[in-house]
């Protein structure tokens, strides 16, 4: 996994664990063992994380290296890491998130 958000992520991690909320560690845990299991089958892949426009969220790509480290990679799925909280009625699909949450929301949670 290959975290691009300049500390940012590091950041958000100490802000859920200051609120004892442990869902984004696990969306993080999550994408991280589905890249090991596209490892585990011989694929070259790698997830990219970036900072997201919506507060405390985050974006994230995943590559495939299938020519080679040295060729342009496969983009092969994207998503976000979405904080849903009041500020966005729990995921109702409103401002700042933009992103609908099938039942209302507190924490962290992969849209794809």
């Amino acid at each position: 996994m290959n975290d691009c958000t300049n500390g940012k992520l590091e950041e958000t991690l100490a802000f859920a664990k200051e609120r004892k909320d442990d869902s984004l560690q696990k969306c993080i845990d999550r994408l991280k063992q589905v890249e090991k299991n596209y490892k585990e089958n011989g694929q070259d892949i790698d997830t990219q994380i970036f900072i997201d426009f919506a507060p405390y969220s985050f974006y994230f790509c995943r590559v495939n290296y299938k020519n080679g480290r040295d060729y342009k990679p496969e983009y092969i799925s994207n998503g976000g890491i979405i904080f849903h909280g009041k500020h966005d009625n729990g995921g109702d699909g409103s401002a700042p998130t933009f992103s609908v949450s099938l039942t209302p929301c507190n924490g962290w949670q992969i849209h794809t």
